[in-house]
């Protein structure tokens, strides 16, 4: 990805005209490459283990009991019935290099009829180097689910297969399926009808297995630079899924800077919307909306006022100590003894009252309790130090709004929001993203997008000769990413059957990150930067994303957003206009949610 720092600001205006629309402008100006009625009728099965006469006679067994189609050859044509294409390799080398580009419904590990010991232990022994390949991808994201696979196992010394199973459970292998031990004249094992039928049971059960759970969409803080991230990060996600599916997920999960902008999301807003707002785009439903933070309107006027009332009564306090007994003040004391004097110079109140305005206006809802999809903002109780979750049981009665402000209420930045006798502070101070809560709550299918990580040099001493102020923001991205990874890598591998996808900046736009998290000028330069890195990231797990967003009911194709990244990474000056096709802007709208909830079950 290219790399551009250059102030945006000093850029001539580029003169856009703008169009509204309520639907995907894909659908009028190109044509979108979805699965035709063959892909998604055929599934694909990998196998691994067996000679390839026992592949011939597994897949000949499995036929003759199955209610589908069966072939042994991925290139197999389908009048559009269902067909179930076995897909032999013979090397484990060859299985991890598939699995590493093509979506497997389902795999089959085959160590029956092995020969004698010494054969078995070999087989058995590729079979669990697959496994350690597999979950030793660096990508926990790109890791094949362990509960789709499936191992037959058999053999004439019973011991040394039951340490087989053990061996291969403690992997995490979903599925065993053990045959009575039989041995044809030409040293393969026979698939006899009833292990076939066992066989077509489990298999077919885990192919055509529905999606588990909802779709959930979570976004991380990271301050204002933070935003820009996910509103470019969004449309690009926006430009590559289904019409509507970015304000269609089933539920969404936001922190701090992520609060807002799935708090806008959730109500109905488009990504167009968000962007244009920021932007400074007149008449569309959401105002232009103001990022700069340095404003008079967010002085925490009252807060300073009894910092002051406090300093005068200290101040008053060692002026008449002074008179009894005079002496210096140390150091010590005016950095220790005074500190609380100090206090943050803004509040998120300014914010709080332009979300309100949005999530209020005609067809919007500032309701947690009538949304049709569930919304949950964190935030930290800023005396018990806990993380709350506004929209759930017992905290859905705020405002949506009031929840955001509170969210986003960073210290030392910003004073904490009082709600109902309590003061909350930024969501991020306890949490990096809800993404564990979302598994928790039935999600089968996550989203995460998270800006708030570090820059990482390659320059030796580079950290060093920057400011105070930077390496406290890189601490505590650092601590704030680790914790997340950390919590992602024991998640996933305690839920396998959870698809998820985490979508950072590229290191290059991280060092513009960093630079202030408060900076509300680059938004153009983020936002490419943001479109460029995600699509980056979704051609690299293609294969997996289009397969499991297409179990979850939606469609995938990446035309149009390659045409859009194809014009910004050419651009050398990024506008507005550069982030549509042909640089036509067409704002699109969907509708606001002022509709009845639904349960997520």
């Amino acid at each position: 990805m290219r790399d551009f720092s250059h102030d945006l600001q000093t850029l001539a205006p580029r003169r856009i005209v703008f169009d509204v629309v309520t639907h995907h402008p894909a659908e009028e100006h190109l044509p979108r490459n979805t699965c035709t009625s063959r892909e998604q009728s055929i599934k694909q099965v990998l196998y691994f283990g067996g000679q390839p006469a026992q592949f011939r006679a597994l897949v000949d067994g499995l036929a003759a009991q199955s209610n589908h189609r069966l072939c042994a050859s991925a290139n197999s044509s389908s009048d559009g019935s269902p067909l179930i294409c076995w897909n032999s390799k013979a090397h484990k080398g060859q299985v991890v290099r598939h699995l590493e580009r093509e979506f497997v419904n389902l795999m089959v590990l085959d160590l029956r009829c092995a020969g004698d010991a010494r054969d078995f232990a070999r087989r058995k022994e590729s079979i669990l180097e697959i496994l350690s390949a597999l979950d030793e991808m660096g990508d926990v994201e790109a890791r094949y689910g362990f509960h789709r696979i499936l191992l037959l196992v058999s053999g004439s010394d019973s011991e040394q297969v039951d340490q087989a199973i053990v061996e291969v459970g403690l992997r995490g292998v979903g599925s065993v399926l053990r045959q009575s031990f039989a041995r044809s004249s030409d040293g393969t094992c026979p698939t006899d009808a009833a292990f076939a039928a066992r066989v077509i049971a489990r298999s077919e059960a885990l192919i055509f297995a529905g999606h588990r759970g909802h779709r959930a969409l979570c976004a991380a803080g990271g301050g204002i630079t933070g935003i820009y991230f996910e509103m470019g990060a969004l449309k690009c996600l926006d430009d590559c899924l289904a019409t509507d599916a970015i304000n269609s997920f089933d539920m969404y999960f936001g922190i701090s800077a992520g609060a807002i902008v799935v708090g806008l999301l959730s109500a109905g807003y488009s990504v167009d919307e968000l962007m244009a707002a920021v932007h400074g785009v007149k008449g569309m439903r959401l105002a232009p909306l103001d990022m700069r933070v340095f404003r008079l309107g967010h002085v925490d006027y009252p807060s300073l006022g009894g910092r002051l009332q406090t300093a005068a009564k200290i101040a008053w306090k060692s002026f008449w100590g002074a008179l009894r007994r005079p002496s210096v003040p140390s150091l010590d004391r005016l950095l220790f003894d005074y500190s609380d004097v100090v206090g943050p110079p803004f509040r998120a109140r300014g914010f709080g009252k332009v979300l309100e305005s949005a999530l209020t206006a005609p067809g919007t809802i500032n309701d947690f309790r009538l949304l049709p999809h569930k919304l949950y903002i964190g935030a930290t109780e800023q005396d018990a130090r806990e993380h709350v979750l506004f929209g759930s049981e017992g905290h859905d009665e705020v405002p949506i709004s009031t929840a955001i402000e509170a969210s986003m209420s960073l210290n030392p930045a910003f004073g904490s929001t009082p709600i109902q006798g309590h003061f909350y502070e930024d969501g991020a101070v306890t949490r990096t993203s809800n993404f564990s809560e979302a598994i928790r709550r039935g999600a089968g299918l996550v989203f995460t997008i998270d800006p708030f990580v570090p820059y990482v040099s390659r320059d030796r001493g580079f950290a060093r000769d920057r400011g105070m102020l930077y390496n406290i923001d890189q601490n505590i991205r650092t601590m704030s990413y680790t914790r997340f990874e950390n919590t992602r890598s024991w998640i996933l591998r305690q839920h396998p059957d959870v698809s998820s996808y985490t979508f950072v900046p590229a290191n290059r736009l991280r060092r513009l990150l960093s630079i202030s998290p408060f900076d509300h000028r680059p938004y153009l330069e983020i936002w490419r930067g943001a479109y460029l890195s995600t699509l980056q990231r979704v051609h690299r797990i293609a294969h997996r994303l289009q397969g499991d967003v297409k179990v979850h009911g939606l469609s995938f194709d990446t035309a149009l957003a390659d045409a859009v990244a194809e014009r910004l990474s050419a651009s050398k000056d990024v506008a507005f206009d550069d982030f549509f096709l042909d640089r036509k802007v067409r704002i699109k709208q969907v509708p606001l949610k002022n509709t009845p909830a639904r349960v997520c079950a």
